[in-house]
């Protein structure tokens, strides 16, 4: 090995370990939070409204009248009937290990991403440990088929079609020199049997220095020939999109906060973000509130909720309705696990100020 090599594995050694203690480390808030008692529930503006009083992780259905959820961490998912306000299980009539996200394809299928086999036992074992795609039939019959495929928290699915992405990643196993990768393909199904076809990795770590871990969200529309993705640890937590040809990526939000992209607006023009203040760490306090980005590259943003001035309390996992009206979200607890959620609430932006 030559001693130039060798000195650039020690620069990239020494870096990836300023990495390392950047992202398992505290920080100082430099904002006031939690200065107000009781629960954000007690004081609801008149755009606010609850819908659920459990559940997490809410998805809007392709037609906007229905949303799915999960009632864990890792668990089953259900899905609610807005009309009706009536629940009904989906993953109930077949065993498994439960899951950890669920997304509606523009088929009306589900797309779900949850423990395999070799999985750890457990709620968080099983949401970081060996993770993958599965596939579920809107017939609601079969049990899930598994798409051969590892995931790493949320996918991404398309509205015109039945392309996804994911991340794949050896988080927690592995960190410093740990796989984060972006991944798209498309799922053919065929006499009932789905497969993923197509696949080709979009970007890893090598392209932010590894001074990031990647995951994707959600493709813009209305074109959707970019997907949006998280960069954790990079800048605290950044929004970007990646050209779904080009391969070049753009950042989005320009700050050193926690910044977390979630449900995109159907105009593509802006996204609902959780974000965290104050926050230079991938590892966020707990302390978060949803805002709206501007994607034009400007790093403008809007807020949305004050949850956080609750002691304990904030809002996460914000998904827009089709039409661009509603906003569902969850009710987040401090202290739980990441992405926890104790009820789903509705934001009407017809009768929020402007």
């Amino acid at each position: 090995m030559s001693r130039r090599k060798r000195s650039r594995i020690a620069v990239l050694a020494l870096a990836q370990g300023f990495v390392l203690a950047w992202l398992v480390a505290g920080c100082t808030r430099a904002t006031e939070i939690g200065s107000r008692s009781g629960s954000p529930l007690d004081a609801l503006p008149e755009w606010i409204s609850p819908l659920l009083e459990s559940g997490m992780r809410p998805d809007w259905s392709p037609d906007g009248r229905r949303l799915m959820y999960q009632d864990a961490l890792v668990g089953d998912i259900h899905e609610f009937d807005i009309a009706n306000s009536k629940s009904r299980p989906l993953t109930a009539h077949f065993q498994h290990r439960g899951f950890s996200r669920a997304r509606y394809l523009s088929s009306g299928d589900v797309l779900l991403c949850g423990p395999g086999p070799d999985s750890a036992a457990g709620e968080e074992g099983g949401r970081w440990s060996h993770t993958e795609l599965w596939f579920l039939s809107k017939t609601g019959k079969s049990p899930a088929q598994r798409l051969d495929e590892p995931c790493f928290e949320g996918p991404a699915v398309s509205r015109r079609d039945m392309r996804i992405a994911w991340s794949r990643s050896d988080y927690p196993d592995e960190l410093i020199f740990a796989r984060s990768e972006l991944w798209i393909g498309r799922i053919a199904v065929e006499d009932g049997r789905a497969q993923l076809v197509e696949r080709r990795k979009l970007i890893d770590r090598s392209d932010f220095m590894y001074l990031a871990f990647v995951e994707t969200q959600d493709f813009r529309p209305p074109d959707e020939t970019e997907l949006l993705f998280t960069a954790y640890a990079y800048k605290g937590g950044e929004v970007m999109g990646v050209d779904l040809e080009s391969g070049e990526w753009t950042n989005y939000s320009l700050d050193w906060a926690y910044d977390e992209v979630e449900g995109v607006f159907p105009d593509g023009r802006s996204a609902a973000v959780e974000r965290e203040l104050d926050t230079y760490t991938a590892n966020p306090i707990g302390d978060i509130d949803i805002w709206q980005l501007e994607l034009d590259g400007s790093g403008r943003s809007r807020r949305l909720t004050y949850f956080t001035e609750y002691a304990g309390f904030g809002a996460n996992n914000p998904v827009i309705s089709p039409d661009g009206r509603y906003m569902a979200f969850g009710l987040r607890i401090k202290g739980g696990g990441h992405g926890n959620g104790q009820g789903i609430l509705l934001y009407d932006f017809e009768k929020a100020p402007k």
